[in-house]
Parts: C-alpha cells; sequence; structure tokens
C-alpha cells in the first residue's frame, strides 16, 4: 500500500498522458445516462468522476461495484468499464452484460 501511495503522482500523470492520447468516437445514439463499472482503485475513479460532474451532468451517472448491471442499461447507456488489473471478475462480469445489452462501451 505504500508503494501504491508514493506511485499516486507518476499513476495520475500517466492517466493524464492515457487520456490525452485516447481515439474516442462520438455514440451513434442519444445518450440519456452513464453507467461507470469498476471495483476498488478501479472503482473509486468512477465515483469520483460522477461526484465532479453531478453538478454539471446533463445526464444521470452511476457507479456500479458488483457484479450486475442495472435494469435501465440500454442502447442509449454510455458504459465505462475500469478494471486496473483487467481481469477483476466483477467488472469483466459487468462489461459482459452491457456487451449484451449492444450499448456504447468504453474500456
Amino acid at each position: 500500500m505504500k508503494t501504491l501511495v508514493a506511485n499516486f503522482s507518476k499513476q495520475l500523470s500517466e492517466a493524464i498522458s492515457i487520456g490525452s492520447n485516447a481515439q474516442l468516437t462520438s455514440a451513434n445514439n442519444k445518450i440519456s445516462n452513464v453507467l461507470i463499472c469498476g471495483l476498488g482503485g478501479s472503482g473509486i475513479g468512477g465515483s469520483i468522476v460522477a461526484e465532479l460532474v453531478v453538478a454539471n451532468a446533463n445526464v444521470p451517472i452511476n457507479v456500479t461495484k458488483g457484479y450486475f448491471i442495472p435494469a435501465y442499461v440500454n442502447e442509449n447507456t454510455l458504459v465505462i468499464v475500469s478494471s486496473y488489473s483487467g481481469n477483476t471478475e466483477e467488472t469483466i462480469n459487468c462489461m459482459e452484460l452491457a456487451m449484451g445489452k449492444k450499448q456504447k462501451l468504453l474500456r
């Protein structure tokens, strides 16, 4: 844990670099809500983002940290899946459920 805290600024710099270089595409559908899936350290980022933008967001932003996605998720939901390791069981399950609903999915 000490190492993770000590490397936090390096992780932030890396995250900014990744975000700056990301090539995102526009959604084909109108986005009516956002769901961020992640557990532990990967999930806390979603919680922080949701809290930071709540006053300015035009659509609801929810975070799930378990195995399942809400029933309202559909083709108008932007689903963001976050897993630092890439193999978090709960997050993978959410991703598979989201892909089954065929909405826009960012990885």
